[in-house]
């Protein structure tokens, strides 16, 4: 039997009483496991198995079987979170893609400590767009889609090129596929963030553009950052 630290990413009904849990945990990574009776049963987990909780975990893994979910310990909640609209759909965004952007079964520590960061700041509302940009952009480093946003200093735009994750003068790519503006003035400076909101909103829809293209995988449209 296993512990670890661990968020709920994904749940889903498995017969009449339990579920299959999609877990992201500091020592093994993102795991599926059994929840047995979790459904039937309220005294079983008590609701600890939920979204925007920080969790010790017991488990039983079992190679070619359901992992099994022992004892759940709730070590933070986040549920403030549920307040607020855009803080919610950021941090829904943030579960996604710890399940959109890791293998299964890494150790992840890093990851998991960038995601609870990221979820306690959320729950302290904070500005939602400012810090899931923030969120996205290390997570993306920290699993090897890191962007080359090393551009001219005294330039605050740039193109992004969402299929090689570089930055060119726009002047020289205008009118070329799949280039857009990109504010490096606010990346360069993040304490301007919360003042240049569609500045935001704009480098979070070309990065999650950049996502998609070097995944090779679509991430479920929210609206949030106004996303077309």
């Amino acid at each position: 039997m296993e512990t670890c630290e661990a968020l709920v990413l994904r749940k889903s009904d498995y017969g009449e009483a339990d579920l299959i849990v999609t877990l992201f945990s500091r020592e093994l990574g993102k795991f599926r496991a059994l929840a047995k009776n979790a459904k039937k049963s309220r005294k079983r987990f008590g609701g600890r198995l939920d979204f925007f909780n920080r969790l010790a975990i017991e488990v039983t893994l079992n190679k070619g079987r359901f992992n099994l979910i022992g004892d759940v310990t709730l070590e933070e909640s986040y549920r403030e979170i549920t307040e607020s609209v855009d803080s919610f759909v950021a941090a829904n965004r943030v579960l996604e893609l710890l399940d959109f952007l890791t293998p299964e079964q890494e150790p992840a520590d890093k990851l998991f400590d960038l995601a609870t960061d990221t979820l306690g700041f959320l729950s302290e509302k904070r500005d939602p767009h400012s810090v899931f940009l923030i969120f996205l952009l290390r997570a993306l480093t920290l699993c090897g889609y890191r962007p080359d946003l090393r551009f001219e200093r005294e330039k605050d735009i740039a193109g992004f090129d969402v299929e090689n994750g570089k930055l060119s003068s726009l002047e020289k790519t205008r009118g070329k596929r799949n280039i857009y503006p990109f504010h490096m003035d606010i990346m360069r400076h993040p304490e301007i963030m919360d003042t240049n909101l569609e500045k935001v909103k704009n480098n979070i829809r070309i990065l999650m553009r950049y996502t998609e293209y070097r995944t090779g995988r679509r991430l479920e449209k929210t609206g949030f950052a106004d996303e077309t």
